[in-house]
């Protein structure tokens, strides 16, 4: 206590309270690209305000002497920008200069992409195998094939291949693209990471390319893994030199960060796309992307299958003919055939309640008129 009353508030030690604030300012303005190297900061400079700011509350409950309006007001000048200096790191948005690492998105919402850290998804997805996937035989034996060569790349090199470090998914929307991601990854014991577009671009410069790198920096610290890329296009489309500086800039720092996964064990990219033609060359040139992988639509008997599995969720009225529904869907993806079924759930929802009772059963008018919501033209 005699150290507390031998200090003396005034000007000067009031100037030095005031410099506590700028402080924040200062390191988060030269180390706005370190995150970590902040929050550590920012816990020694809340530890700093909040010690100081007890010490001159200690002081002023013990003074005995001159206790009026004028010491008073010294000793709340002193707390104040100890306090506002703890807001300002609890907030974390003192200014533009902290913030423009973590601020990427306009609004009310703003998404902190200082701390974008990537981990797998394996707990999240589906635990799906190959008997889950209802493909033709002769594109799931070349998937499998593909599988085997990521899950033992040993055997790969006896024979004097290489497996592919990364294939291209091409076909219609809703054919299983991302399923067959999810399987490949899980039956062959591989991390499964996903490249997420809101995630990972930023609109601070440069931000967009640190947050790609953290991604296959994760995947790569706990490999064997797998990076999803869906709509590839969207990241990889082709550069006419007519596209936006960011996109071309994004697209070239993922063929440097793809090409790392080529020198990588047990690192692995699988991309999918609606449109192979607008993926930029580069990307699918030898040694990247090359391997491409056509997933058509469903033919007739994947689609029957495919009833099968859908319409055994509900309850059906008995003689309903699953061979009639997988003619009449000729042209018509998985999700097609999917949203069919459900919709048809729908329909018997509406149907029964008008009435007095429930027989939760789905009838062929209800199919019916499913399948002209999706079937007839327009």
């Amino acid at each position: 206590m005699e150290f507390l009353h031998s200090i003396t508030l005034s000007l000067t030690s009031l100037l030095l309270m005031f410099a506590v604030p700028f402080g924040y300012f200062a390191y988060h303005t030269k180390y706005w690209y370190r995150p970590d190297g902040l929050k550590r900061f920012d816990f020694i400079l809340a530890v700093m305000a909040a010690v100081l700011g007890t010490l001159i509350l200690v002081k002023f409950a013990t003074t005995t002497q001159s206790r009026d309006w004028d010491t008073l007001r010294l000793h709340l000048l002193h707390l104040a920008p100890l306090i506002l200096t703890l807001l300002i790191i609890s907030q974390g948005r003192g200014s533009s200069f902290g913030g423009r690492a973590a601020k990427a998105t306009g609004g009310g919402d703003k998404k902190d992409y200082a701390d974008y850290k990537p981990v797998p998804l394996n707990r999240e997805i589906e635990k799906l195998g190959w008997n889950d996937l209802i493909i033709d035989q002769s594109l799931k034996e070349e998937l499998s094939s593909v599988m085997t060569l990521l899950k033992d790349p040993k055997t790969a090199r006896k024979y004097g291949i290489e497996a592919p470090k990364g294939i291209l998914l091409n076909g219609p929307p809703g054919t299983g693209k991302t399923t067959i991601a999810k399987v490949i990854a899980n039956t062959a014991g591989m991390s499964f990471f996903v490249l997420k577009m809101d995630e990972v671009v930023s609109k601070w410069v440069g931000e967009s390319e640190k947050n790609l790198t953290k991604l296959f920096h994760a995947a790569n610290k706990n490999s064997p893994a797998v990076i999803f890329i869906d709509e590839v296009d969207s990241i990889g489309k082709s550069r006419s030199g007519g596209g936006q500086q960011w996109a071309e800039n994004l697209l070239n720092h993922l063929l440097q960060l793809v090409d790392g996964v080529v020198k990588a064990e047990g690192l692995y990219i699988i991309a999918a796309t609606n449109r192979a033609d607008l993926v930029d060359d580069a990307l699918k040139r030898a040694g990247r992307l090359n391997k491409v992988i056509e997933i058509p639509l469903p033919g007739y008997e994947a689609r029957k299958r495919l009833f099968e599995l859908y319409l055994a969720k509900l309850s059906l009225q008995p003689g309903l003919n699953i061979d009639e529904l997988a003619y009449a869907t000729d042209g018509k993806s998985p999700a097609d055939i999917k949203e069919i079924c459900n919709q048809a759930g729908l329909n018997a929802f509406k149907r029964e309640s008008g009435g007095k009772r429930r027989d939760y059963v789905v009838t062929a008018y209800d199919l019916e008129t499913a399948l002209n919501e999706f079937v007839s033209p327009a």
